[in-house]
């Protein structure tokens, strides 16, 4: 057996046994160094794609409160429409009714007048 520094020895002398497990322990430093390189590459990946997530989020509320918006001034001019027409066809068919309520009283008054001026020719 030969006598190396810097590896666990035992007495000066490098067991088998011993640089078995030195090697075992460098694979492990090395995975160890991989896995956390990895693990600080998937963190840094997860919060760019926070970052994205959240502009996405911020830029589908712009949107969506554009749309309302919209929706809502579509809304309101169809409305306000809708109460004009409907303010309007309320005004005729008022009128209409207040045209037959007229015609109404003054068939009523003229069949009285028309009555009592009969009435009054026969019995002078």
């Amino acid at each position: 057996m030969e006598e190396i520094t810097g590896i666990s020895t035992l007495e000066g002398k490098v067991s088998e046994h011993d640089r078995i497990f030195d090697m075992i322990r460098e694979e492990i430093r090395g995975l160890r160094g991989y896995i956390d390189g990895r693990i600080s590459d998937t963190n840094a990946r997860i919060e760019d794609l926070n970052v994205r997530l959240g502009d996405f989020k911020l830029d589908m509320c712009k949107k969506i409160n554009v749309t309302n918006a919209r929706i809502d001034d579509d809304t309101n001019e169809r409305i306000e429409g809708m109460d004009i027409r409907l303010n309007g066809k309320m005004d005729s068919n008022f009128k209409w009714m207040l045209g037959i309520q007229i015609a109404m009283w003054i068939t009523i008054i003229s069949a009285i007048l028309l009555q009592t001026f009969l009435s009054a020719k026969r019995f002078p």
